[in-house]
């Protein structure tokens, strides 16, 4: 895809604020809230999504989050003019006086913020960057973490996925080689049919290759795990800034 503004505007012609009714993703977010986030020691916690799309992982946060800390700053990007749209609408529905919110209307390649944050999540986002962009967005995540911060990313899982290709080869585009620091990774290309919402095009990657790329600039993997989620296998990545 030479269109590297595709990946993103694909939403503005699917139907993610059914993600309301659908509930897609929520026993994603509900696992990284108690299993990760709360973790976490301390009065104040700030948390940064990368594509928030509708909002609607803000919401679970503030609900969760209330009651283990005083200060919570939720922050974040959403590129789909749609989806950012949708979320102003809603945005009341992220409540609590102990909760502050701040967004940009922007990919994250695009974000300017002098802030760090505990956590960085990225659900299901890093099937939209291309590999040329993907060293320097690893770059800023580390530049926008405080020391000891986490970044936590949420990709398909790559045996799941391949074998769903397998008996699914509408769903298949293309399959590329990439390169990063003298080592060679399998990508694919592919359509993503996501029930009551519709049809996008992601990339699928080695899960070697995140672990390389992450551990060369500075961060060290701290759990993987795969994820059975109303039989969808994610994998959940969690990388820790070295300091």
């Amino acid at each position: 895809m030479k269109n590297k503004e595709f990946f993103y505007q694909q939403y503005n012609k699917i139907d993610w604020e059914n993600q309301e009714k659908t509930k897609i993703n929520s026993f994603i977010y509900h696992f990284i809230i108690k299993n990760i986030i709360t973790k976490k020691k301390g009065s104040q916690i700030k948390i940064f999504d990368m594509g928030f799309g509708i909002g609607f992982f803000f919401r679970i946060l503030a609900r969760n989050l209330c009651n283990n800390f005083k200060e919570i700053h939720l922050g974040g990007c959403e590129p789909s003019k749609k989806n950012y749209q949708y979320f102003i609408k809603k945005k009341s529905l992220i409540s609590g006086k102990n909760t502050k919110l701040k967004t940009h209307h922007k990919t994250f390649q695009k974000v300017k913020t002098k802030e760090k944050f505990d956590f960085i999540t990225a659900i299901y986002v890093f099937p939209h960057f291309s590999p040329e962009d993907l060293e320097n967005i690893t770059k800023k995540i580390y530049s926008m973490l405080n020391k000891k911060g986490q970044f936590i990313l949420i990709v398909a899982n790559e045996k799941y996925l391949e074998e769903k290709l397998k008996d699914k080869r509408d769903l298949f585009i293309k399959k590329n080689i990439i390169q990063f620091s003298g080592k060679r990774y399998r990508e694919i290309l592919h359509y993503s049919d996501i029930p009551k919402i519709g049809k996008i095009i992601d990339y699928n990657r080695e899960d070697e290759y995140y672990i390389d790329l992450f551990k060369k600039n500075k961060f060290k993997l701290k759990s993987k795990k795969d994820l059975n989620d109303s039989d969808f296998i994610a994998t959940i990545f969690v990388f820790e800034r070295k300091n």
